[in-house]
Formats: C-alpha cells, structure tokens, sequence
C-alpha cells in the first residue's frame, strides 16, 4: 500500500482534526477524525479516539477483521467517553472518525458521523460511508436533494458521533479493491467544499499522492472551507522504496 496524508487548520484557530497513516512496517490502516467541543476539547476527542483505535487494532485478536474493526471503533467511544466523564471541561466533546483497515484483495471500512471514504476505481469513484448527519436524512426521507443538503444552514448537525454517550451504532462495510484502486477517507472540511468530480480529477491527474492531498485542501480552503480540512489517500500498489 501507499499512502499520502494532509491535514491543516484552516481558518479556524485550531486544528481538531486528526488523522493516522503507518509509517514503516506497521498496520495497515487509515484514519481520519474530525473532533467536536469547547476550546480544546474536539482536538483532545479525535486524538484519543485516533489513539484508542490504532491502538486496538494492532492489538489483534481471534475474530474475524470486521469484528476487530468493530470492537476497536467500540474501544475508541468508551476512551472519549472517559476522558470526557473524567474532566467537567470536556463533558459533551466527541468526535467523528472513518477508517479502512486494508488487505491486498479487500479492505474493512467503519464509519461514526460524517467523515466519509471514497473508493475510486478506473474513472469512477463512490462514497462508501453514509454519513449520520441530519441533511443525510433529510436527503434520504427526499425532503431535500444532495446539492441543497450541501448548502443547508444545518449541514454540520452529525446524530452519531464516538464518545457522546456509553456505547454509539458504527456501520461496518467490507468491500474488495482491486490493484490500482485508491481510497479517499476525508473530513467534511474537504468534501463540503468539492463535489466527487473535484476529488476523482485531482487524484487521478497524478501519480503523486502527495500532491493530490495538498492540492485538494488547497482548492478546498480557497471554495470557502471554513472548516479544519483533512484527508488520507491510500493506492493498492507496492510501496515504492
């Protein structure tokens, strides 16, 4: 596998984004977080949740990925929700987080809130992620259409998030991935500002991840974002030396 990350605070005063990639021979896996509270309490959110789940993971275990997967998500809600219990300046902070724990033919991915995960393939991409949040709801009852729940002045309103309260509903998917293929996992700092065309053009006019990351927060600042912007992107190829 191949990864690029890129994470910036934007114009907000700080970054309560987080997010993991592996570096050398550890897990393969990918995160993003996206926290939410008062003062420090979102950034203190996503990194224990970021934390609780790499954690967890290379932890291992007898199971199969999905309930691996399943019960590190689980491990990283009851370490907000401590933390947040244990201190009365954190009480109510949480975070969103989607991830992809990846194999050579197939990859598990999770997902709270509404942080979402693209799988592009060939020249198509689809999100993955259904994101619980009320404009999603509000688009699948067919109140309204994707392109007003972009602009919705209650857009930023998520109904699940880690941490919130004692145990949280996480949607698992499994999905296979073929050689060639990347996944897009990105706060909605990037995606609220650049529709699907936006992000499939910028990943695929390269072969430089890198690149593609810092180009798509760079078009996402300069669309209006005035969120924290955040995003990984992984390719299922050997890592080049």
């Amino acid at each position: 596998m191949r990864y690029a990350s890129k994470s910036v605070t934007g114009v907000r005063a700080q970054n309560q984004d987080a997010v993991f990639v592996p570096r050398g021979g550890e897990i393969s896996l990918a995160v993003v977080a996206d926290g939410m509270g008062g003062q420090s309490a979102g950034d203190i959110a996503s990194s224990v949740a970021v934390g609780a789940v790499v954690a967890e993971l290379k932890k291992g275990g007898t199971g199969g990925a999905a309930q691996l997967v399943s019960a590190a998500m689980a491990a990283a809600n009851a370490a907000v929700y401590e933390k947040a219990a244990s201190d009365p300046a954190l009480r109510g902070m949480g975070t969103t987080m989607v991830l992809a724990l990846l194999f050579n033919s197939h990859y598990i991915a999770a997902n709270v809130g509404d942080s979402r995960l693209y799988h592009i393939s060939g020249e198509n991409i689809e999100q993955i992620t259904k994101d619980h949040s009320y404009v999603a709801e509000l688009v699948a009852l067919g109140y309204i259409t994707r392109q007003e729940a972009a602009r919705h002045p209650r857009r930023n309103l998520i109904t699940r998030a880690l941490g919130t309260r004692e145990s949280e509903r996480v949607d698992i998917f499994e999905r296979e991935w073929a050689k060639g293929d990347r996944l897009v996992l990105c706060s909605d700092g990037l995606y609220s500002e650049l529709d699907e065309q936006d992000i499939l053009h910028t990943v695929l006019s390269t072969d430089d991840m890198q690149s593609a990351c810092e180009d798509l927060v760079d078009c996402a600042l300069y669309s209006g974002s005035r969120d924290n912007v955040s995003i990984v992107i992984v390719s299922n190829e050997e890592a080049k030396p």
